[in-house]
């Protein structure tokens, strides 16, 4: 089936695409879409996903959409810059989702994507807009790069 996915998106057919991706978990979905970039380094998989996105936006989405884009694509021009819109997306659709908040945090050691100033305000916004300091997670403290225990 995987095989017959592949094939059905790099002749663009995303309708029939799309019905196969229905059959599948969200596991397998981000483990086939990886798995392929990486192979081919080919952003047509990234652009199926993102076609996906604009019929029914969802955090799981965004999160592919940006590890495809951070990992096998990194060496597109504008791909970080890219996987940290769609991170940030995936945060703003599922805040509760304190995976996707952890996975934000890995943008803090790109430079050219935040400003120090940014980098404070994202990190208060995670830290208020959900509570996780009782858990444990100073996350504002990491954006500014101490780790206060």
């Amino acid at each position: 089936m995987m095989r017959k996915l592949e094939n059905l998106i790099s002749s663009l057919n995303f309708t029939e695409a799309k019905s196969v991706v229905d059959r599948l978990s969200e596991n397998e979905i981000e483990s086939f879409f990886i798995d392929l970039a990486f192979k081919t380094e080919n952003i047509l998989f990234y652009t199926f996903i993102f076609d996906m996105i604009k019929e029914n936006e969802k955090a799981s989405l965004h999160y592919i959409a940006s590890l495809i884009l951070s990992q096998p694509l990194c060496h597109l021009e504008g791909a970080y810059q890219a996987a940290f819109f769609h991170a940030k997306r995936a945060v703003e659709l599922d805040e509760y989702d304190v995976e996707l908040k952890e996975y934000l945090l890995l943008f803090n050691d790109i430079p050219s994507l935040l400003h120090k100033s940014k980098q404070e305000k994202t990190g208060r916004r995670l830290n208020d807009s959900k509570g996780l300091e009782p858990f444990g997670f100073p996350l504002a403290s990491r954006l500014n790069g101490r780790i206060d225990r």
